[in-house]
């Protein structure tokens, strides 16, 4: 049995990218609700694979791991 690499398995494709590009550039007010029950209000200034960088209301910036978030809504 080989568990090497799968070359038949297509790479994972982020399909909230553009989602989120969109989110950026617009400078769309988020809420965000954390997996320990905190909730987080800004804008989103970068994000990679795994985190998002936040401009919090408050004037803080905070980078939040995508694992960390429950979810996030506009407003």
């Amino acid at each position: 049995m080989d568990f090497g690499p799968s070359r038949d398995r297509l790479p994972t494709i982020q399909l909230s990218s553009a989602a989120m590009i969109r989110l950026r550039d617009e400078q769309t007010k988020l809420t965000f609700l954390l997996a320990n029950g905190q909730s987080l209000n800004g804008q989103v200034k970068w994000f990679d694979e795994t985190t998002i960088h936040v401009l919090a209301d408050d004037g803080g910036e905070l980078t939040l791991f995508k694992h960390a978030i429950v979810y996030y809504k506009q407003g």
